[in-house]
């Protein structure tokens, strides 16, 4: 009988004497020899993470054990959610936002970043559910920022525009967004996603407008438009409303401990199944509708950001203004 293990094949064989031992090795053994060959079957995901606690506990769904056990045992792992304050009304505002991205280096000016919640959201309800994952996503950054609204805007009581979506470095509307950057000076928009998508309570999405915001980035080199990204040394004012400092980043690899994705890709496994609310290789992403899940998903991030990239705690941004959550 061969056996097909992860560390090549093995022989098994029955040397017993006929009338002795062999009818217990056919009574008892051969059935737990078929047993082993069934778990052989997941030899071939065996990958580095094998055999970390975090890590082997995110295979058992190969196993046939239940979605909800899965849930229980994983975010028992991560911390309770910590209660974010926000920070003092008036500005300026310092706080992360975070960027999910390729391998690909590239500024980050005239694009939409996000909270945590926030890119959260979008991993889970536009990224992990495509084989290969969508854009080619592989790891998140961040950024810390420090915003300071205009005076013209906080006396409309509000510390954000509404969210201008960038496209290719352009803000491509809505129009009123444009117009806004005329009345209030080139300051920071946000909006808030649906959450019928994925629970992440307090998602929100920001704009930061940077030189030329109304032209794609082919179309910047000549442009004397401004915009409201501030120079080193440069006072606040209607062009200069906002900074960002990189603040570290990590792999969707090391905070789902789905090691060698495109691998298991390939094989058909799926990250994330949206039909079937859970995914193989990593139980990271099962279940998107439930806001405890969801929080504890995002402690455990929090805990990876604060191992592989360290940093301060800063306060969450004023609360965004716009958007409905129930749409």
């Amino acid at each position: 009988l061969k056996l097909k293990w992860a560390r090549g094949p093995v022989s098994v064989g029955c040397f017993c004497p006929e009338k002795t031992l062999r009818p217990m090795f056919e009574r008892f053994l051969f059935p737990l020899l078929l047993v082993a060959l069934a778990y052989a079957e997941l030899a071939d995901l065996e990958d580095e993470c094998w055999g970390n606690e975090t890590c082997s506990m995110s295979l058992r769904q190969l196993r046939g054990e239940t979605t909800s056990s899965l849930e229980l045992e994983d975010w028992e792992l991560a911390e309770d959610v910590d209660v974010e304050e926000n920070n003092a009304t008036g500005g300026p505002y310092t706080f992360y936002v975070y960027r999910a991205k390729n391998d690909h280096n590239y500024e980050d000016t005239n694009v939409n970043m996000a909270n945590l919640a926030g890119v959260m959201w979008y991993l889970h309800s536009e990224v992990v559910g495509h084989c290969p994952r969508k854009f080619g996503i592989t790891r998140i950054l961040r950024y810390k920022i420090t915003m300071m609204p205009t005076p013209e805007l906080l006396h409309s009581k509000k510390d954000f525009a509404p969210l201008c979506h960038f496209d290719s470095g352009a803000c491509t509307g809505p129009k009123p967004v444009l117009d806004d950057y005329q009345k209030y000076g080139y300051v920071v928009g946000c909006d808030r996603p649906s959450f019928n998508h994925a629970a992440y309570s307090q998602a929100t999405w920001y704009s930061f407008p940077g030189a030329c915001p109304s032209k794609t980035f082919q179309q910047k080199q000549g442009c004397g438009e401004a915009g409201g990204e501030c120079k080193p040394g440069e006072a606040w004012s209607r062009t200069c409303t906002w900074r960002k400092q990189f603040a570290g980043e990590i792999t969707l690899d090391q905070l789902t401990h789905n090691y060698h994705f495109e691998d298991r890709c390939k094989k058909g496994f799926k990250e994330y199944d949206i039909a079937a609310d859970r995914g193989q290789g990593t139980n990271y992403w099962h279940t998107r509708m439930s806001k405890h899940v969801c929080d504890r998903r995002m402690s455990w991030a929090k805990r990876v950001f604060a191992s592989k990239a360290g940093g301060p705690h800063l306060p969450e941004a004023p609360e965004c203004p716009y958007g409905d959550p129930k749409r």
